[in-house]
Order: structure tokens, then sequence, then C-alpha cells
């Protein structure tokens, strides 16, 4: 709409601006990234999440909304799509299952990732069980896909809420196999995730991910340092 204003309060390399950021592209929405440094938090940032004091916060006409997920739905709602391209299904049971795997991803697919960092400093049993565990997680996420329908994507032909909040992987998952020494099965039992990647690659919308060597030095020169203390 003319007139409005969209700020999105952002940080490199966080997986959960990257979520925002894509859906904004998405949906088309006009934006002005605001960079804050998380070191020495802004008044801005501060009075927009008094809660978490963290990133992203999306800032629509003055009005802050927060928490990644929440902003991705809120950015579907408040930009619907003419032609039915909208990153939640039309019926009350898809979305319901779209906000499922969704949750899914935010409590489990991360976590089970930055284990496996965390692991790499650690002995070789606890290197294999954060590593059978991302697979485990994976492959969860691999029979959801499966069972979402036709398409690449978890919202079928058309990126959706699922895809969004795990579009961050193709920045950050070259960066952890790398680093983590993390080889995940991916011909022998994650094919339809492979066929993931590649159409999320090939997406218009990710293009405003940073490239996955930006990630690998930021994990090396931040990350990995704090789980070596």
């Amino acid at each position: 709409m003319a007139g409005e204003k969209v700020q999105l309060l952002s940080a490199m390399p966080s997986p959960y601006v990257m979520r925002v950021e894509v859906a904004l592209v998405v949906k088309g929405v006009d934006y002005e990234k605001v960079p804050q440094d998380l070191s020495n938090k802004s008044e801005l940032l501060l009075h927009s999440n008094p809660i978490y004091k963290k990133v992203p916060v999306l800032l629509h006409n003055g009005k802050a909304v927060c928490e990644s997920g929440i902003i991705v739905q809120y950015v579907d709602e408040a930009w619907p799509s003419a032609d039915g391209g909208n990153l939640l299904p039309a019926d009350a049971y898809g979305r319901a299952m779209a906000r499922f795997w969704a949750d899914f991803v935010d409590k489990k697919v991360f976590d089970a990732l930055f284990g496996t960092l965390k692991a790499s400093k650690g002995t070789e049993e606890e290197k294999k069980a954060a590593e059978e565990n991302v697979v485990a997680v994976m492959s969860t996420l691999e029979e959801a896909l499966v069972k979402g329908g036709e398409g690449p994507f978890y919202g079928g032909a058309r990126m959706g809420l699922v895809d969004v909040m795990l579009v961050p992987l193709l920045a950050w998952l070259p960066a952890i196999e790398e680093l983590a020494q993390l080889s995940l099965p991916w011909a022998s039992k994650l094919p339809c995730l492979e066929a993931w990647f590649a159409a999320s690659k090939a997406h218009p919308a990710t293009a405003v991910l940073p490239e996955p060597p930006k990630i690998t030095e930021f994990v090396t020169n931040v990350i990995l340092p704090r789980f070596a203390n």
C-alpha cells in the first residue's frame, strides 16, 4: 500500500532474520533493512522489543511485531496475495498442519544443527550422538515433505510457511557440514529434502540470503570459540 513504512531490525547472520526477509520478498513487500549491533543494543531495538531485546523486529507503520515465526505469518496476513500465492493454505486444516511443521522447524532443526557444532569440540561419542540426532530430525522432515503433496516445496508448487521457516538452512547448513564434519545421507535417506534444497536455491527470494562462506567465517570466529570454553 502507498505510504506504508516497513522496517526490519536485523543482524547478520541471524537465521531468524533471514526467514522474515525471505517472507517479505516472497510477498513483494518493500522494506528498509535496519542493521543492529547486538553487543550495543539501540534504543530503537530495546523500545521495539522490550521483552526479548533481540532481532528480528518488523516495524510496520511504527508498530512492532516480534519473533520470526509470528512475523512471517503477520507478513502473510498483512499483505495478502490476490493470486493465491499466500504462505499459509486457504483451508483451516492445511494452515494447522503448516503451523505444526513450522513449529517443528523452530524447535528441533536449528537446535540439532547447533548441537553438532558444540559436539565437534567434545568426545567421539558426543559427535556421533549429535549427528544421529540431526539425521533423525531431517528424516522426520523428509517424511513430512513426502506426505505434503506434489511440488518441490512443503507448500506445494509455491514456497509456503514451512519453507520460509526452513530456508536459512541454505546459508547455514554448508558451513555446519564443513565445520562439524557432518555428513547427511542425502541420496539414501533424504532425496526429497535434497530436491527441496535445489528448488529453494533456485527461488528468486533466496537471493537475499548471505553466501555460506560468510556464515562459515562467523561460526569460526564467534560460535566455535564459545563452545571451546
